[in-house]
């Protein structure tokens, strides 16, 4: 089905993504073909959906999609992307915000990468916001996957992200992981403190992928004593059977660190151009 027809049906059914939210009526999705362009609209904001690569040791093709968002006013002004949330004060509104934003964020990845075969199977990662795991009460992941089957995508094509804190101090969110991996959903995990001791219990739950708290990686190339405690952090995960990404690597010097750590995948604002020269 064209995007152009994928577009159009949703948004005549963006109630289906949560019918109880008042939200829907302010949504729109808009698709321009020529550019290949998905933007979004809610509650008198401008959505435009982007993505950063992360790429292996060999920089040669990305490993995954890294989604990210910038929010307009309606003077077209940049403003914080927690104000999507400001939006939403109800459980159901938290809902339905974060399933348009992750069907957002795919329709941008099929209007760039859909009829590339070389990038069209690779994962895209997507955030769940922590309150829309607490507003859900069972069966985390259904009617997105449901949603998902709309646009031809399956479930093992999406990384769903998750933050740290969450995962390890609220039983809830556990129990939606667990449901998110049932579905044949990938899991990564964000923002671990790189001191922390939930190897066995991040394996247990099928966790996919981790990524360390980029504070600690822009330290750790500031100081030397920090590389030790970063390199037995990845053979930890690595252990267990977990991918590590390090994010935020802008420079010769990070990327060489990186790679000499046996990390799984780096991504960063420059990474792109790096990737590109070696085409």
């Amino acid at each position: 089905m064209p995007l152009t027809a994928v577009v159009n049906y949703f948004n005549s059914h963006l109630d289906d993504f949560n019918r109880a939210s008042r939200l829907a009526p302010s949504a729109r999705i808009h698709y321009v073909s020529e550019r290949a362009e998905i933007t979004g609209e809610i509650d008198g904001m401008r959505i435009v959906p982007g993505q950063h690569a992360l790429y292996n040791s060999e920089i040669s093709a990305p490993v995954a999609f890294e989604s990210w968002l910038r929010i307009e006013d309606e003077h077209g002004a940049d403003i914080n992307a927690r104000s999507l949330y400001y939006a939403a004060w109800e459980p159901e509104d938290v809902v339905f915000l974060d399933r348009f934003l992750r069907v957002l964020h795919t329709l941008n990845h099929l209007a760039k990468h859909g009829s590339d075969p070389a990038t069209a199977e690779v994962p895209l990662i997507l955030d769940v916001h922590w309150r829309h795991v607490r507003a859900v009460e069972a069966s985390h992941g259904q009617v997105f996957e449901n949603l998902l089957s709309q646009l031809g995508v399956l479930p093992t094509q999406i990384i769903l992200r998750m933050q740290a804190d969450a995962l390890v101090e609220d039983e809830h969110v556990r129990r939606a992981v667990a449901s998110f991996e049932a579905r044949g959903y990938r899991l990564l995990v964000e923002g671990l403190p790189i001191d922390h001791e939930h190897w066995q219990l991040l394996g247990e739950m099928g966790i996919d992928w981790v990524a360390a708290d980029p504070d600690f990686l822009q330290a750790m190339l500031r100081n030397r004593m920090l590389q030790a405690r970063l390199d037995q952090w990845i053979s930890s995960a690595h252990a267990e059977g977990l991918k590590v990404w390090l994010q935020s690597l802008d420079s010769s010097k990070a990327l060489e660190l990186a790679w000499r750590l046996n990390v799984d995948a780096v991504s960063g604002d420059r990474l792109d151009e790096i990737a590109a020269s070696h085409y």
